[in-house]
């Protein structure tokens, strides 16, 4: 798969400009297919300050469905792109995405779908996350039949998140291998067992953060340490890696070029859903064949725009526009010279 510093080759057949992996000439549907195994009911709690031990009173309040893969389908509907959220779900979750405009298909094998409460005051973020229920029986192969299908009219294919308890971590990759079956692009947004599976079987765009990725293969935050460690990731995938770091921006490697895109300044706000938005503008551009450093400039402007807005799953567009013509990628030599 084309990487970074590669646009995509265009087919034999055919005598196209160069396009990155996504671009799918002929295909029927142009639907960004998102798949969140453990979705949520996202609850933000605002107040001006919060200390551990006392009682408080909220001063705001807002609950919508949530996880990553609904975020980012969430945040592709702001930019105006078609998406469908599928994955597992509890009883009636699949409705709480229509009604608030949002394609979705989930396959609601859950006994319920989990809380995640985000409490903001006015110094700092506190996240409290459920770990979600056990799927019934089968779930994994009616979710798999399910993305199959869908997958006829995808141009992209984003799996984020974690996992029911139970579930088998090779399930996303199981997923991205479908993707492949389809000349589908696929994005897998994972940690933990799952990013392991991943980064040992897949062919798939990775997009872990710098703490996953440290998890992964032991290396630091530094910025040297992330430079080694993607290109380490994307060798041995043999696809692109983008490594989202908060306030510093990203870094993507492929196993020959890498390129880093640094915030325009610091912001204020909720980062929650930040990375989210950045996958859903990866796989937007991805959609449109962009080449990779206008993709990871769409990423950190969209990134940004999340920080500014009220809660995941939503952008500023304002921000986004101001942000996404002042950024730029620049290839990264330096770091690996000094290593």
């Amino acid at each position: 798969m084309p990487g970074p510093g590669r646009p995509g080759r265009p087919a034999a057949t055919r005598r196209r400009p160069a396009r990155t992996p996504g671009h799918a000439p002929g295909r029927v549907g142009r639907v960004i297919l998102t798949v969140t195994c453990n979705p949520a009911i996202d609850v933000t709690y605002r107040l001006p300050h919060l200390e551990p031990g006392d009682v408080h009173r909220v001063t705001e309040v807002t609950r919508s469905p949530g996880g990553k893969g609904v975020n980012v389908s969430r945040v592709l509907r702001l930019l105006r792109r078609s998406t469908l959220a599928t994955g597992l779900a509890g009883p009636g979750f699949t409705g709480l995405l229509t009604d608030r405009g949002v394609d979705a298909h989930f396959v609601e094998s859950l006994p319920q779908t989990r809380q995640t409460l985000v409490v903001h005051d006015d110094q700092r973020v506190t996240s409290l996350w459920e770990p979600g229920y056990v799927a019934a029986p089968n779930s994994e192969n009616d979710l798999t039949d399910l993305v199959a299908q869908r997958l006829r009219d995808a141009t992209v294919l984003v799996v984020s998140g974690s996992l029911p308890p139970g579930t088998d971590p090779a399930l996303p990759t199981r997923l991205a291998h479908l993707g492949r079956e389809h000349a589908v692009p696929v994005i897998l947004d994972l940690d933990g067992e799952p990013l392991l599976y991943a980064a040992r079987n897949s062919a798939a765009i990775l997009t872990p953060n710098r703490d996953e990725l440290g998890r992964l293969l032991g290396a630091s935050g530094e910025a040297v340490e992330v430079v080694a460690a993607s290109r380490e990731l994307a060798a041995a995938t043999g696809a692109p890696v983008v490594v989202t770091l908060g306030a510093d921006g990203v870094i993507a490697s492929d196993s020959e070029t890498t390129w880093q895109v640094k915030p325009l300044r610091a912001l204020e706000g909720n980062p929650t859903g930040a990375g989210d938005a950045a996958v859903a503008a990866i796989a937007s551009a991805l959609t449109d064949g962009r080449p990779w450093p206008e993709i990871l400039t769409e990423a950190v402007a969209t990134s940004a725009a999340a920080v500014v807005a009220p809660a995941a799953g939503e952008i500023d567009l304002p921000t986004r526009r101001a942000w996404r013509h002042q950024l730029h990628a620049e290839p990264i030599t330096r770091l690996l010279s000094e290593r």
